[in-house]
Parts: structure tokens; C-alpha cells; sequence
């Protein structure tokens, strides 16, 4: 929630956790669980699959076929930073969100096709950061994500009981931060993005286990606000750089009739890392007064986790 004069300023400048051993210190708790679910299901799979590759190979791989509904309940924390051109801490928001998904997916033994919505919001995401003259302010605000995404694949793989599908697709992803109500003022992000990605499902009976991973290209990236009306409202051109996404989900049949419709729960944990360049300068204007402003270097942590339930039919 900062914006910048041009001349460099150092706000409540302080230290924060560099390099990729403190970011994995930071986050043992979510990787350790991840590590400890992948481990258990590849010691489930292990004989399974020692078994079928010695007998001759199967090529129904997790066998999901047709069409695929799921509805999600969604909880996940936030953390997003913002960086000067010296790398100096500048402002930081931490939240938790709750909101909802719901996805589609079509398959057959070679196409696989996926289209999602999520949304998720928080009235008490918690800022730290200062005035614009450095004076230290701590508040909580409102923070909504809302993202779209539509994925095509081909099944590459059916190993005995598992498929692994490469993918492309295209997304966009909305944020809105803050409301206009100083010292609180609204920001509105919005960017388009194209994602490559794998998607890997391994069948244990009625059990699936899996991971998916993506590298996601934004464009368009902008952010439009008004500092909570002080000025007109202004375009924000921000640079864009790679982000990328992990799910691990895990999904249990409970029910048949008598092979289709097939109904299921599924819990998903996740992470998406979006980090973002500083924009080009922009002037903010309002009747005589004239700014030259820009954005900051940023990135956002989303760690989060889907509980939900879905049929297949």
C-alpha cells in the first residue's frame, strides 16, 4: 500500500530475511508437510508400482475420464512485501483469506482440460509500514483475490496407475487492497497471464494423490488508484517477471453408482509466488497539484490449503 516519490526515500527502513535458506527457515512448517505427504504416498505407491513393472504395462494410467465438477472451501495466508530500489524494506501486508473455488475438468485418454474460479477475502489483513514521511503506521485493512484460469493438456504418460500431463493455459487475476479512507487508500491490480505447467495423478484404488506445477508469465500487469481521492485516478504500467504455482492434491472416492457418477472430497494444499518489478513513473494530477509517483518492487506468498467435494460422471 505504498507509493514512492522518485527521489529515494527510506521509510522505517529495516532488515528482513534474505536469500533462499531463511525464506525455506520461514516456511519450514508448510514444505515439512508437503514433504512428509509426498513421502507417504510414494511409500504406499512403491509396491504397486514395483509390482506393475513387472508384469506387462497398463496404459489406462489414473484412468480419470469424462466430466469432472469440484467446489472448494479455501483458507490461505498472505504475505506481501514491498522492496525500494536498494532492496530496503518499505511496507508489508500479512492475512488470512477465506473464500471459495470451484473448478471443471474434462478428460479422455489423451486430452485433459481444466477450467477454475477462485475468490477470497479478508476485512483484517494487517499493514505495517509508514507515512509517506516515515513515520512508522500499523493498520488493518480489506484485501480481496479473485482469478481465473483455463488449462489444455495432452496425456503424455499412463505408467501403470499414474498420468502426467503437460499443459498451457491462460489466466487472470484481480486484488484489490485497501479501501479509500485515509491514512488507508484502495489499490486495484489487475494482470493477464499465460501458465506452462505438469500435471502428475497417481491412482492407489479410490485413493489419487498428486502434484501440480506451473510457471506462470504475467502481462498486462497495471495497478489503478486514486490515493482514496487526493488525486484523478491513475494508471500504474508495473514490469512483470515469472511467478509460479504448486498443488498438492489428494482426492478419496466415497461413492459409485455403479461406475459413474463417481462423488469424492479432496483436500489441496498450495503455494503461489508472484513477484512483481517496479512500474515506469506516473504522474498523478488533481486541479494544480502534480506528482511524479511510482510503484515499488514487490512480491506476494500465498500458502494455502482446499478442502472440498466434487463428482465425477
Amino acid at each position: 500500500m505504498f507509493l514512492t516519490f522518485c527521489r529515494p526515500l527510506f521509510y522505517n527502513y529495516r532488515e528482513r530475511p534474505n536469500g533462499w535458506f531463511n525464506f525455506l527457515l520461514k516456511h519450514l512448517p508448510f514444505f515439512s508437510t508437503a514433504a512428509c505427504l509426498a513421502c507417504f504416498f510414494i511409500a504406499m505407491a512403491a509396491p504397486s508400482a514395483l509390482g506393475a513393472a513387472l508384469k506387462t504395462p497398463s496404459v489406462s494410467g489414473s484412468g480419470n475420464r469424462g466430466f469432472t465438477l469440484g467446489f472448494a472451501y479455501d483458507l490461505s495466508h498472505l504475505e506481501y512485501n514491498e522492496t525500494g530500489s536498494s532492496d530496503n524494506f518499505l511496507d508489508e501486508d500479512i492475512a488470512y483469506l477465506s473464500g471459495i473455488q470451484a473448478d471443471a475438468r474434462y478428460e479422455t485418454g489423451s486430452i485433459w482440460a481444466r477450467a477454475v474460479a477462485r475468490y477470497s477475502h479478508t476485512g483484517w489483513a494487517r499493514y505495517y509500514g509508514s507515512y509517506q514521511d516515515g513515520i512508522p503506521l500499523s493498520m488493518y485493512t480489506v484485501e480481496s483475490i479473485c482469478q481465473y484460469e483455463g488449462d489444455l493438456g495432452y496425456k503424455l504418460f499412463n505408467i501403470s496407475s499414474s498420468t502426467i500431463t503437460p499443459y498451457i493455459g491462460l489466466g487472470y487475476r484481480i486484488w484489490d487492497r485497501g479501501v479509500d479512507a485515509l491514512p488507508d487508500y484502495r489499490e486495484k491490480y489487475t494482470w493477464n497471464y499465460g501458465s506452462a505447467g505438469i500435471d502428475y495423478v497417481l491412482r492407489l484404488s479410490n485413493l489419487t494423490a498428486g502434484a501440480d506445477v506451473a510457471l506462470h508469465i504475467p502481462f498486462n500487469m497495471r495497478m489503478r488508484t486514486n490515493l482514496a481521492g487526493q488525486y484523478d485516478e491513475t494508471t500504474f504500467y508495473l514490469r512483470e517477471r515469472a511467478g509460479f504455482a504448486l498443488e498438492l492434491p489428494v482426492t478419496y472416492e466415497f461413492y459409485k453408482y455403479p461406475a459413474r457418477p463417481v462423488f469424492f472430497i479432496y483436500v489441496t494444499p498450495y503455494y503461489q509466488y508472484w513477484p512483481i518489478d517496479a512500474s515506469d513513473p506516473a504522474v498523478m494530477t488533481r486541479v494544480s497539484q502534480v506528482n511524479i509517483l511510482y510503484e515499488p518492487d514487490s512480491r506476494t506468498d500465498l500458502f494455502g490449503a482446499r478442502a472440498g467435494i466434487g463428482i465425477n460422471y
